[in-house]
């Protein structure tokens, strides 16, 4: 078979456990510290049980399984499991409410549930890895997924969006993700390290996209900053995918770590808007050569990429549609000129890849008539056509008459050297409509967060109708694996907390 022709993730696995045998293809960071190295033929074999001990549970081309597991080898070995039976992948985050989860599978009449913990109708991760044990690791028969995985929408409140596109799930050795991968630093036989939680699709993807161009894996359990820093240096890691939050954190720890990052040829970071100061700060370190970024949805939108001297041209930019066309509506439907900000509407060069929603009930993607489509974001474009986002159109807090962008109170909150992380919201406020409220976390061993020095300080970065009106300190802020924080949620919390109390 040519090295030109589609492959399925299967037989791309296959084909390097002939070519690579023992060499290192896996190596697993557990949190206590011990470390795990694979194969490629250990990878293989293993994959061909776990794909056994699925069949055996009834799974079959064009089911769809569904799995709620941490970062382990186990989670590597059933997404290739699943693919190599031709069924489809459903991953979502462990700490998904039981209700949201039973919604979800019915929605997609999964063939079965994977979980980390044992409960009656689902297969826990610790019952998977002793049936593989017993399993042969011969050859099962590659089959292809139509489609390879079903994503979730980010939504903060209700029942999230499914997510499928129609295409088998097919990939050409060299260009697993077309011109995007490389646009962002991405290569082949490099070495990738995943310390975000792969029940997100990035980490999944680029994850699965590693193993499939040859890339040694270098998984973390969890996201530990420091652990990050060393094992770069350590492993000669050329490609790390993260995002703001862990930006802040490593930045932390950076002085005095000794780190050189000397192998690291690419620093991508997705997923949330990146403060410039954040940015500066590990181009500083870097060099803006070896920092990217790119801006994109799980609806397949389109997406934007920007590299270091770009941004540095363009600051605060996501950068310039990548094989992508984008419009600025404002709220009659008017496409707007340069600096004019409005709803963001994108449409890729290639549609064949677009998502649908699923469901009988799902709601149909937001396009215009010439299929540029909208998730919701606001932003505006440069005269040179370079996007700069300004945060969801339905998060902006509208106090007082002011429209205050939240991501620009937190990118502030999180200058403070003793704050480590930040949100902010409206809230229900009488005199205000809405006022904002900031929850932060202070760093480990910094004293208690006094508010009208917190207020004082954001004064030097902020216009004082952009100051949170409500600031209050929380040992730990409700993050997901990948970095996320749903707030929507928190400010429904807040705003029943505050009805009950008789204050809004």
């Amino acid at each position: 078979m040519s090295s030109n022709s589609p492959l399925s993730f299967g037989e791309r696995l296959a084909m390097l456990a002939a070519e690579r045998g023992t060499s290192i293809g896996l190596v697993y960071l557990a949190a206590d510290g011990t470390e795990t190295r694979y194969s490629w033929r250990d990878m293989d074999g293993m994959v061909n049980r776990y794909a056994r001990v699925l069949a055996a549970h009834g799974v079959k081309q064009g089911d769809v399984v569904a799995f709620a597991l941490k970062n382990s080898p186990a989670h590597i070995f059933t997404v290739l499991g699943i693919w190599r039976l031709g069924a489809t992948t459903m991953g979502f985050d462990p700490k998904v409410p039981e209700a949201t989860k039973t919604a979800l599978l019915a929605r997609v009449e999964a063939r079965l549930c994977i979980q980390e913990n044992a409960q009656a109708g689902f297969l826990d991760r610790a019952r998977l890895e002793a049936l593989a044990q017993r399993e042969s690791d011969a050859a099962v028969p590659n089959m292809v997924s139509h489609p390879g995985k079903i994503l979730m929408s980010g939504g903060s409140t209700g029942l999230p969006k499914l997510m499928a596109d129609d295409q088998p799930y097919l990939r050409i050795p060299g260009r697993t993700w077309g011109n995007v991968a490389p646009a962002l630093g991405f290569r082949t036989d490099q070495v990738n390290l995943t310390c975000a939680a792969m029940s997100h699709n990035a980490p999944l993807t680029w994850t699965q996209n590693g193993i499939f161009e040859g890339n040694t894996t270098i998984l973390m359990e969890r996201f530990d900053a420091l652990g990050v820093i060393r094992a770069v240096d350590r492993y000669k890691v050329g490609f790390l995918l993260t995002v703001p939050t862990m930006l802040v954190r490593m930045l932390d720890v950076w002085p005095g770590s000794g780190a050189s990052f000397a192998s690291l040829h690419a620093l991508y970071h997705t997923a949330a808007p990146c403060p410039a100061w954040l940015k500066q700060a590990w181009m500083d370190i870097l060099g803006p050569e070896r920092v990217f970024e790119m801006y994109g949805s799980g609806e397949s939108t389109g997406q934007t990429v920007i590299t270091g001297p770009e941004w540095l041209e363009h600051r605060g930019s996501v950068g310039r549609g990548f094989e992508t066309q984008i419009r600025i509506r404002d709220e009659a439907g008017t496409i707007l000129g340069p600096h004019q900000v409005g709803e963001v509407f994108m449409r890729p060069d290639d549609l064949s890849g677009r998502s649908r929603y699923l469901g009988k009930d799902a709601p149909q993607p937001r396009r215009d008539a010439d299929g540029f489509q909208s998730v919701g974001d606001a932003g505006w474009l440069d005269e040179d056509g370079y996007l700069y986002l300004t945060g969801r159109r339905d998060d902006v807090i509208n106090s007082g008459g002011h429209k205050i962008p939240p991501e620009r109170v937190e990118a502030a909150l999180l200058r403070h050297p003793d704050i480590v992380d930040a949100t902010v919201f409206g809230v229900d406020d009488r005199d205000w409509g809405q006022a904002a409220m900031a929850l932060v976390t202070r760093r480990e061993g910094a004293d208690p967060l006094v508010p009208e020095q917190v207020l004082a300080f954001l004064r030097q970065h902020l216009e004082p109708s952009d100051l949170p009106k409500v600031l209050r300190e929380e040992p730990n802020l409700p993050r997901d694996g990948f970095g996320k924080i749903r707030r929507k949620a928190l400010q429904a919390q807040e705003n029943a907390r505050l009805s009950a109390a008789g204050k809004a």
